[in-house]
C-alpha cells in the first residue's frame, strides 16, 4: 500500500500526500545528480552534516558505469548507485556490483582525473570547493584534492545504495557490512520517497544501515578499530583544562606553520604539504584523547612511517631532537618508524619547545625539492 504524509494547509486543514514511485531509475539519477542534498547527510552525521558535490555521472571503472560519484566536505568518495524498489537487481546483484567498484576505485581513478572531470564541468570550479569547505575556515582547495588522494590510497570511501524502496534482504547486507568494514569504507542506502501535491512534490529521505557504534555516534571509546573520528573540537574537549591550552596552543602554531589537521579514530593528526612527495605527508604528529585502556591519559605521539627516502630521513633527524631529551619515550606502533610519546604534564611544561619543533618540521616538509632521482 502506497504511503501518506500530510501537510498543514493556511486553514489549518490536513491536505493527504500519496507516495508515488519513480517511472524510471533514470527519473531519479537525475534527481540525486542535481540535488546531492537529497542523500539526507544530516542523518549520516547528526553532529556534521555531509554535503556533496557531484563529480561526475555515469562515471567510467573497468568498462562499466558508477551512476554518481560524489565527494563530501572532508574529501571522502562517495559512490552512488540508484535502482527502483521494484528492481529485482537491488535485492543482491547490486551489492557485488558496488564492492567492485570499491575494491577497483583507487587503481583507475586518481585525485588529478577526479579534479579535471569536475573542473571541466564546471563554470567556477573553485567557488563550488569553497562553498563546499565553507563551515571549515579559509578553503584550502588544493589540500583538499590533495586529501582525495589520500582518502583514495587509503580506500577510505563511502557506499550508497540509492532507491524510492530499500528491500529487507539489501538492508540486511548494508548492516552487516557497515558493521564489518567501519574503519575505512562506510555502507548505507538511502530510501527517498515522492508524494506528489498540489504545488510539487514532496520528498523525503531516510538513511539506512548506521550503527550504534559508528564514526560519529556513542562515546570516545578506546584506540581499537572501532573507535569513531574525532575533530579538531571534539579531541580539545575532552583534556582537561591545562593539557587543552597547551595542545591548542601547539594545533594552532602548527596551522600557522602550514600545517593540516585531520580527524582520526580517537585523535587528530598534524600534517603538511611536501613538493618531494608530491602529496600530504599526514601522521607527523598525532594527538590522542584520554581512553578507558589509558586510564584517562592524554599522550602525544611523535611518529611516523613514509615511503619516500627524503621525507623519511628528514623526520628522522626531526625525531632525534628528543634523544637528548630528559622527558618523553621511546614510541613505535605496527611495524612503524621510531617514534615519541610525550605525557600530559610534559605537554604543558614543554609547550613552547615542542610547538617549535614541530612548526620547524612543517617548514622543512614544505622545502623539500624533488630530487633527479625522484
Amino acid at each position: 500500500m502506497a504511503e501518506k504524509i500530510y501537510i498543514r494547509n493556511a486553514t489549518g486543514e490536513l491536505e493527504p500526500l500519496t507516495e508515488e514511485r519513480f517511472e524510471t531509475e533514470d527519473l531519479l539519477q537525475e534527481l540525486i545528480g542535481q540535488h546531492p542534498e537529497l542523500l539526507a547527510g544530516e542523518q549520516m552525521r547528526p553532529d556534521d552534516p555531509l554535503r556533496w558535490v557531484l563529480i561526475r555521472r555515469e562515471m567510467p571503472i573497468e568498462g562499466w558505469a558508477l551512476d554518481h560519484l560524489l565527494i563530501d566536505q572532508h574529501a571522502r568518495p562517495t559512490l552512488v548507485e540508484v535502482k527502483r524498489g521494484s528492481n529485482r537487481e537491488i535485492r543482491r546483484n547490486i551489492v557485488g556490483q558496488m564492492l567492485d567498484y570499491a575494491a577497483t576505485a583507487a587503481s583507475v581513478w586518481s585525485e588529478r582525473d577526479m579534479r579535471r572531470i569536475f573542473e571541466e564541468s564546471q563554470d567556477d570550479p573553485d567557488d563550488v570547493i569553497s562553498a563546499l569547505l565553507a563551515d571549515d575556515g579559509e578553503p584550502d582547495i588544493d589540500g583538499f584534492w590533495e586529501q582525495v588522494a589520500t582518502n583514495l590510497d587509503a580506500n577510505r570511501l563511502r557506499l550508497l545504495f540509492v532507491a524510492d524502496e530499500i528491500p529487507s534482504e539489501l538492508e540486511r547486507v548494508v548492516k552487516f557490512l557497515n558493521e564489518q568494514t567501519r574503519d575505512n569504507l562506510e555502507v548505507l542506502a538511502v530510501e527517498v520517497k515522492q508524494y506528489p501535491g498540489q504545488f510539487g512534490y514532496a520528498l523525503v529521505s531516510r538513511v539506512i544501515g548506521q550503527i550504534e557504534s559508528s564514526r560519529d555516534g556513542g562515546a570516545l571509546g578506546t584506540t581499537s578499530g572501532g573507535t569513531r573520528r574525532i575533530n579538531r573540537e571534539e579531541f580539545l574537549n575532552s583534556l582537561t583544562p591545562d593539557v587543552r591550552d597547551a595542545a591548542n596552543h601547539m594545533l594552532n602554531e602548527a596551522v600557522s606553520a602550514g600545517g593540516v589537521i585531520e580527524p582520526r579514530p580517537g585523535s587528530v593528526t598534524v600534517g603538511t604539504r611536501c613538493p618531494a612527495y608530491g602529496n600530504r605527508v599526514t601522521n607527523v604528529a598525532q594527538f590522542y584523547a584520554p581512553t578507558d585502556d589509558e586510564n584517562g591519559q592524554f599522550t602525544f605521539r611523535i611518529y611516523f612511517d613514509h615511503p619516500h627516502t627524503g621525507v623519511q630521513a628528514l623526520l628522522r633527524n626531526w625525531i632525534a631532537q628528543f634523544d637528548d631529551d630528559d622527558f618523553g619515550a621511546p614510541y613505535s606502533y605496527q611495524g612503524w618508524l621510531p617514534g615519541r610519546s610525550v605525557s600530559p604534564e610534559e605537554i604543558v611544561k614543554h609547550t613552547d619547545l615542542l610547538s617549535r619543533r614541530l612548526c620547524d618540521a612543517m617548514v622543512q616538509l614544505q622545502e623539500l625539492q624533488p630530487s633527479e632521482s625522484d
